[in-house]
């Protein structure tokens, strides 16, 4: 029987054990060139411009020495249906792909955010690709959003670089898993900015006043954590060591619009198969339930009706599958020291340390 149990274990731990470095990277060269196909496909086909494409726009007129923020909303030289409100850090990130055609640099990214969203899901198996079936990573790939490559940087901590492009999302992944990468990231990116463009914040600052006006004063950024239910995802607090701990409740405390490629980190913390499945069919109720069953006679009804059901569907599930798991996880050791006298149960321990 002993070393029946002892064979269990084995297979419970190779269960959640990163896949091998070249299986894994050949997986998910495979995955970002078909999500990059996929992308240029959608983007080609469809009247409506990807959300990436805002960004190549603006790296263009950046080029040129231009205003992105004033040439990019309805019925401007972009007619897009809302101003640029991202600062100008997302222009200058997209730079390099500028001189690319449209279809091909929303390709780029979106091949690439996966790729790296696929290599960070195996850092615990292959159980977790099952993420890429979900509504949440395609309704990313589809419309153009940076939340594939964001979340990567859980994993990968040098694509934290890019948090600063999307300060809301960016901010939670950033408390999740704090690093000097996206310090420096920030401070380059300001930088670059300011230098093609001094006078961007104020700019900034009024296309943010138009879209809010745009929208009657109900812009959709709301926090999961304000909806009803959605206090009960601060019992993940318990287990604060836990970088899935943090980063659930950064993702549920900090406002932003929770349409479905907002939830993309989220695929970050099941583990198992069982787990996996389950919050994947979660993303599909989801989208079931707001698209084809709850009215939203508009885009902010819409906004809306996702955050509150996000909360029973996909925020607290998570919640759950965290509390399941030790208070464990690595801290500096200043922080360990400080923690030396504190109760058994606000402490934690660290990885591997024995209870």
């Amino acid at each position: 029987m002993g070393a029946s149990l002892r064979r269990d274990a084995v297979v419970t731990l190779g269960a959640d054990a990163a896949v091998p470095r070249r299986p894994r990277l050949v997986v998910a060269m495979v995955l970002g060139l078909v999500a990059g196909d996929f992308a240029r496909d959608a983007a080609a086909r469809t009247g409506v411009p990807p959300d990436l494409l805002q960004f190549w726009y603006a790296a263009r007129v950046l080029l040129q020495g231009g205003d992105p923020y004033a040439v990019i909303g309805p019925g401007l030289a972009f007619d897009y249906p809302y101003p640029l409100v991202y600062p100008l850090h997302a222009a200058v990130a997209f730079l390099p792909l500028a001189t690319l055609p449209a279809a091909w640099a929303h390709a780029v990214v979106m091949g690439l955010g996966v790729f790296a969203f696929s290599w960070a899901l195996m850092e615990h198996g292959s159980a977790p690709l099952v993420a890429l079936l979900s509504v949440c990573v395609w309704h990313a790939v589809g419309v153009g959003q940076w939340s594939p490559l964001l979340a990567a940087s859980i994993v990968v901590p040098p694509l934290a670089f890019l948090l600063a492009v999307k300060p809301t999302i960016g901010l939670a992944l950033w408390v999740a898993r704090p690093s000097w990468w996206a310090v420096v990231g920030a401070a380059v990116l300001t930088a670059a900015a300011f230098a093609l463009d001094p006078q961007w914040v104020g700019q900034w600052r009024d296309a943010v006043d138009r879209a809010v006006a745009q929208a009657r004063h109900t812009f959709p950024y709301r926090a999961p954590v304000v909806m009803p239910g959605g206090v009960l995802i601060l019992a993940a607090l318990a287990r604060w060591r836990r970088m899935d701990a943090r980063l659930l409740v950064a993702l549920a405390c900090v406002p932003h619009t929770t349409l479905p490629y907002e939830m993309v980190p989220l695929f970050l913390i099941p583990r198992g198969w069982v787990q996996c499945v389950s919050l994947v069919a979660a993303s599909m109720a989801m989208w079931w339930l707001v698209s084809l069953s709850l009215p939203h006679p508009d885009f902010y009804a819409t906004v809306l009706d996702y955050t509150r059901t996000a909360v029973p569907l996909m925020y607290l599930p998570c919640t759950l599958m965290v509390l399941r798991r030790a208070n464990e996880g690595p801290l500096p050791v200043w922080l360990e020291r400080r923690l030396a006298t504190a109760p058994a149960w606000l402490r934690g321990r660290s990885a591997g340390q024995s209870a």
